[in-house]
């Protein structure tokens, strides 16, 4: 009889290859509040010439991005996936501002102080008990920021989420990501905002509240 070893081989051969491949996919499917979290980290409180309220971060500054992943430093000309997530989340976190309008009344952008994805923010201010809607005396809920940027630097981010920031800067690629291939990435702009940052990592896999 003929053993049934290599059959038994072969599946587990191919257990393993749908096992790697599904791992190194991109997530299809991206909470939204994670790719706040990514941006947080990121983003800088310089705000279209002015300067964004407490609490809060505004424009993806490619001097920013340079400085927190140690590109300033002679040492590093690369970094790897790695050190990417790690110098996230060293990186404090600022819940970021919607961009307001367009070309030139985005200058009212830290003037109009309005979140980036507000029910999101809304939602976890109640989650946590930190705003309760019924409550008519109750703090602003822009006030109340520096308190939700807390908890939410201290929870850190999602390392897959960060894997896919990483590889849509990186053009795709999972090798080191270079300073060159970082300016690429901002398409000879000094700056990005929140919804270029949405665009450059792909509308299509990032999931919002129904």
């Amino acid at each position: 009889m003929i053993p049934a070893a290599p059959a038994a081989a072969n599946s587990v051969a191919a257990a393993l290859l749908i096992l790697v491949t599904t791992l190194s996919s991109p997530p299809s499917d991206i909470p939204v509040l994670e790719v706040v979290k990514v941006y947080g980290h990121l983003a800088s409180s310089d705000c279209y010439g002015a300067v964004a309220p407490r609490g809060s971060s505004c424009q993806l500054t490619l001097e920013q991005v340079v400085d927190i992943l140690g590109f300033t430093s002679p040492q590093h000309s690369a970094i790897s996936q790695q050190e990417f997530y790690q110098r996230i989340q060293e990186s404090p976190f600022q819940w970021p501002l919607k961009p307001y309008g367009i070309e030139k009344s985005l200058t009212k952008t830290a003037t109009m102080n309005k979140g980036a994805e507000t029910r999101v923010y809304m939602d976890e201010l109640e989650r946590r008990g930190l705003y309760d809607k019924r409550n008519p005396t109750g703090p602003l809920p822009t006030s109340l920021r520096p308190k939700l940027n807390q908890q939410l630097g201290q929870e850190g981010v999602d390392p897959v989420v960060v894997d896919r920031v990483f590889k849509a800067i990186n053009g795709g690629s999972g090798g080191d990501l270079t300073v060159e291939r970082l300016k690429e990435a901002f398409q000879g702009q000094d700056a990005l905002d929140y919804y270029s940052f949405l665009d450059l990592i792909g509308k299509e896999s990032i999931v919002w509240p129904e």
